[in-house]
């Protein structure tokens, strides 16, 4: 089981995802850190590895898997400790207690270098609650680190709290009731920082059997997938203007596959494959793609592809535009497996494939990354978030800390926590309010959460808060290098170069009525 978050900047800070140079931030008045006598305290169980009682410090800032967890208050129903680590978000699922002061003990296994914490809430986007946590390294004596910590009120996903750094093996997180009652009821709790007592936390394989999808590897992707709410952009060259073709949701529903560059595979997965330097879909854009782009109108050429209207869908956060659109907000999920990626080119571009994206009418308020670099066992997954006719914003949601938003997150290390090649993997795109927030998952879309972070466009003042703009998903493979090798046939359709290749087993897009 584990949980993640978003990198935080001040401390003792609820933040928005990236959100820590924002002169907009609110610093809460750090509590007085001080030593707790003992409690009902959580049963300890032996370390899963030998400790080693020197180490007292580490670099990374990865999502630590929860063991367990306990709580010596009276909950409510079936709503019990465990829910509150067990990788779901749903309402359901949650650990809740209506006495103020009821207290939930979550073990780590071993010794952590604890850097944030993070907490979501049931109904957390209407309520605020608030909570103190604790720390302890034997589950005996706990430090406070936090007191009288109150939520935002404004999303159930993720919120993460930066403290200063101390070691510990268990976190309580003490509820104060909510602004309406006394209850405190906890979604999902998460813990990040870095092991002490191994050299590297384990990774927690999934083993996914893709027969269980139910896919048709005799058949198109049309007939597997539901297209008719998808065109496609591919490097092929469309012979009417010289750029990339573009192929109708139509079409796609009819059963338009390309042998080379979109494609089902042995399995039934949909695959694409985008190649260095195959066509664009104009004359500015510097990298091709085998790409999905969202069409809410479903085949119906009555309605106008570009503009705020049917076909797209708006921010949370936008004013009404006073006509019709697809939806507001939005969840774009899949389940995916990185085949290939390029491996030639610099530095910065090689490895490097964006494989989902909210759109906007020029600009893109997130490119959700995969980089593997060709040395390196696994890759890593990071964001941009680019301020309307502004810079990009740069957050990693699996892999080493960005330090620096403002330069993309280019590490040629091997992350210790990361996706190899070949393994199937999930991501959550959640839009919602002024927040987008990304979610990763080992395995299937109900698998381990192990990867998470957010950006709040309203404390960045991103600029999309107005009625003219406009918004669509995008998933597939979308090449991010334009400086890798041609291979022998060097032909014009880019076909024998460098390219990168991910086979989608699952995909979904859902928006809320405006």
């Amino acid at each position: 089981m584990k949980k993640l978050f978003c990198a935080g900047f001040g401390l003792f800070t609820l933040l928005g995802c990236g959100g820590g140079s924002s002169p907009e931030q609110q610093i809460s008045t750090p509590p007085q850190i001080e030593s707790q006598p003992p409690e009902e305290t959580a049963e300890v169980s032996a370390p899963l590895f030998p400790p080693v009682l020197s180490a007292t410090t580490c670099p990374g800032l990865d999502f630590i898997n929860l063991v367990s967890a306990q709580t010596s208050n009276d909950v409510v129903g079936q709503f019990t400790a465990d829910n509150a680590i067990d990788d779901d978000l749903s309402e359901g699922s949650r650990w809740e207690s209506n006495t103020q002061g009821s207290e939930i003990t979550i073990d780590l296994g071993y010794r952590h270098l604890v850097k944030e914490v993070g907490t979501a809430w049931f109904e957390g986007n209407q309520v605020s609650t608030t909570f103190d946590v604790q720390i302890s390294e034997d589950g005996s004596t706990y430090t406070r680190v936090l007191a009288g910590q109150v939520s935002s009120g404004e999303t159930t996903l993720f919120e993460r709290f930066e403290i200063q750094d101390i070691v510990a093996r268990f976190v309580r997180i003490i509820g104060m009731g909510n602004s309406i009652d006394d209850r405190t009821s906890l979604l999902e709790a998460a813990v990040f920082g870095c092991p002490l007592d191994v050299d590297t936390a384990p990774i927690d394989t999934q083993a996914v059997d893709t027969a269980n999808f139910e896919l048709d590897p005799n058949v198109p992707p049309g007939q597997n997938f539901d297209l008719l709410t998808w065109s496609i952009d591919t490097p092929e060259t469309d012979p009417e203007d010289g750029l990339a073709l573009r192929t109708s949701e139509r079409d796609l529903d009819r059963g338009y596959e390309s042998a080379d560059h979109f494609f089902t595979n042995t399995d039934g997965g949909m695959v694409f494959r985008s190649t260095i330097f195959g066509a664009t879909t104009s004359q500015n854009t510097r990298f091709p793609r085998s790409e999905l782009r969202e069409m809410l109108r479903r085949g119906d050429t009555s309605i106008r592809t570009q503009g705020v209207g049917r076909n797209n869908w708006i921010l949370g956060y936008q004013p009404d535009p006073m006509t019709t659109v697809g939806g507001r907000g939005g969840l774009l999920k899949a389940t995916l497996r990185i085949d290939h990626v390029t491996t030639t080119g610099t530095e910065q571009h090689q490895g490097r494939v964006i494989i989902g994206q909210i759109h906007a009418d020029n600009d893109e308020p997130l490119r959700l990354y995969f980089k593997k670099f060709p040395n390196n066992d696994r890759g890593y997954i990071y964001f941009a978030h680019e301020i309307r006719e502004g810079d990009d914003i740069w957050i990693v949601a699996l892999g080493p800390e960005n330090t620096n938003r403002d330069n993309e997150a280019i590490f040629t290390q091997n992350p210790d926590q990361g996706i190899e090649l070949g393994e199937i993997f999930s991501y959550e795109i959640h839009q919602d309010g002024s927040r987008i927030d990304v979610i990763v998952r080992r395995g299937d879309e109900n698998g381990p959460i192990i990867g998470h972070n957010f950006v709040d466009m309203d404390i960045e003042n991103s600029g999309y808060d107005i009625e003219q703009e406009w918004m669509y998903f995008r998933a597939g493979a979308y090449t991010q290098n334009n400086t890798g090798e041609r291979g022998e046939r060097g032909d014009d359709d880019g076909l024998g170069t460098d390219y990168d290749q991910i086979t989608f087993y699952r995909l979904s897009n859902t928006h809320s009525e405006q």
